[in-house]
């Protein structure tokens, strides 16, 4: 767990990672990670998962996965900006 921090050392979020729940050593996981609403939309959450990307890498992982909320428009455009790739997609309906 990294805490994200801005140029005065104040802490605006964090970032949980580690490897996933398969068997695959080499394969990681963004577990959690939060910007404070006021601190969004100021480059902390893409400097969050390049430091994802660059520990991870460090520690031996040849993917990193992460879970996003389909309604979350912000956040997916982000991730894919960065290069990730849908891997699978959920849909409910209300009744």
């Amino acid at each position: 767990m990294f805490d994200l921090v801005n140029d005065t050392d104040h802490i605006v979020g964090y970032l949980w990672i580690g490897r996933d729940n398969s068997d695959e050593d080499t394969s990681w996981w963004v577990w959690d990670v939060v910007v404070e609403p006021e601190h969004r939309g100021k480059g902390y959450g893409r400097a969050a998962m390049q430091l994802a990307e660059v520990h991870a890498r460090a520690e031996g992982a040849r993917t990193l996965g992460i879970s996003v909320f389909g309604f979350n428009a912000v956040a997916r455009g982000m991730y894919e900006s960065a290069g990730y790739e849908t891997t699978s997609v959920k849909m409910r309906k209300k009744l």
